[in-house]
């Protein structure tokens, strides 16, 4: 009796990871899997003259070290300054950031950026609010504080949004600092696999819980949603959420010469951090059930997989070793004894696609990946997925306790200090 439950057990979990494991796969490698969808996702080689207006929200929070450079960097971009608006946001309490976007304003003669600063309590959220009543241009878009933009997203913005019946356009956002921590190349892999493909098969059907910035919105829809979610933690994939729910058309631009650059987490926890962050706010949206206004079951079926898949892996990755025990403790039908061996060999194959997706990374971005970059790849492997699987406990323990406080990943701007600044500069991606 206790054999044949164990088995049905087993096969319940194989199936689950089966079904997981070819989605996730699926989505992973959807751009390749035709090169018209490849094409497509690329920058323009031609521009339309500019006619959209720009506001960029800059929501900045002890920021000192690095908004100086980006606003220099930003007001370097290559399109019509009065058609640009640069805005740094920041609570009135955080005297440093302020003074230090105040000095590179003045010392870079920067003539079309403000800082808006607000009082009470901070929070990003209400910070692009205030700031999206400031707004004065029809399109919108977010960067974060230390993100290295091309001179070209502008041009390339208003190219898309003349040539496409598009409502909101999320560009590539890509971390770059590989080799600086232990967990850095599959933190960088996260973001390549998911603004390279997987996001390009959720905007075709229409539902995105869309990433951080470089998204471009147009400033009248975001204000008749009600602009951002004060009280969530993943503010970006909710707004993504409720303007799918709105019928908003989404595309996805993807072009390693043109995608905003990043850094990693500094440190193990503060990767711990966000990552806790981002899977609480997803359970936040699953509690505010506005996902039931989503016109298809199918959009409804693909928002559950990507809101649950961090805690589903974690059960995965917690059940994993008794399945294991199971299949060398208890005599079972060979067949059945086999699917305990199934998380193994799918663990296998998404390291080999990792261990390609790296190839294709350097490659998109001219970098030069040294071999113990591999193997590196391989030896933390199986670490990764248990920090993945921390962070989202932890992300279930703090909703289950109520508590909601921002915990900041704090930005270096090791990105800025890549070991290849020249592979950078000949890419001619960073706005110089």
């Amino acid at each position: 009796m206790l054999v044949s439950i164990l088995q049905i057990i087993l096969v319940f979990f194989a199936f689950l990871l089966l079904a997981q494991a070819i989605f996730n796969i699926f989505t992973t490698l959807y751009i390749w899997d035709d090169p018209e969808r490849l094409k497509r996702s690329k920058a323009p080689k031609t521009y339309e003259k500019p006619k959209h207006g720009f506001t960029v929200l800059l929501p900045a929070r002890h920021e000192r070290a690095v908004i100086g450079e980006t606003l220099r960097r930003l007001s370097k971009a290559d399109y019509p300054k009065h058609l640009v608006q640069l805005m740094v946001i920041c609570s009135s309490d955080d005297i440093e950031t302020i003074w230090a976007a105040k000095r590179a304003i003045h010392r870079d003669n920067i003539r079309n950026a403000v800082i808006v600063t607000f009082d009470g309590t901070p929070g990003k959220s209400k910070g692009m609010n205030i700031g999206l009543n400031h707004a004065k241009h029809d399109l919108l878009t977010i960067f974060d504080s230390e993100d290295d933009v091309s001179r070209e997203i502008f041009n390339i913005a208003n190219t898309l949004f003349i040539r496409r019946p598009i409502d909101v356009l999320q560009c590539g956002v890509q971390l770059m600092d590989y080799n600086n921590r232990w967990f850095s190349a599959h933190n960088v892999l996260e973001y390549f696999f998911m603004f390279k493909s997987r996001i390009h098969f959720f905007a075709k059907q229409g539902i995105v819980p869309l990433g951080g910035n470089t998204v471009f919105f147009r400033s009248d829809d975001l204000r008749s949603i009600g602009g951002w979610d004060e009280r969530g933690l993943c503010e970006d994939a909710d707004i993504g959420i409720r303007l799918s729910i709105a019928r908003k058309r989404f595309d996805v631009m993807y072009d390693p010469e043109h995608v905003t650059r990043e850094e990693t987490p500094h440190t193990t926890a503060a990767f711990i951090k966000q990552r806790t962050r981002w899977n609480q706010g997803f359970l936040q949206i699953l509690k505010k059930n506005q996902w039931r206004q989503l016109p298809t079951l199918r959009q409804v079926s693909l928002l559950m997989y990507a809101l649950c898949s961090p805690s589903f892996m974690t059960i995965i990755m917690l059940v994993t070793p008794f399945l294991l025990a199971i299949g060398f403790v208890f005599k079972m039908q060979v067949l059945i004894s086999f699917m305990t061996f199934m998380p193994l060999f799918l663990s296998l194959f998404i390291l080999l696609m990792n261990l390609v997706g790296l190839y294709e990374f350097g490659r998109d971005q001219k970098l030069n990946i040294k071999i113990r970059s591999y193997f590196m790849l391989i030896l933390t492997f199986i670490p990764y997925q248990l920090l993945l699987s921390v962070s989202a406990m932890r992300a279930l323990i703090r909703e289950l306790r109520g508590s909601y406080g921002w915990e900041k990943t704090v930005h270096l701007g090791s990105h800025r200090q890549a070991k290849n600044p020249a592979a950078i500069r000949a890419n001619g991606s960073a706005v110089a």
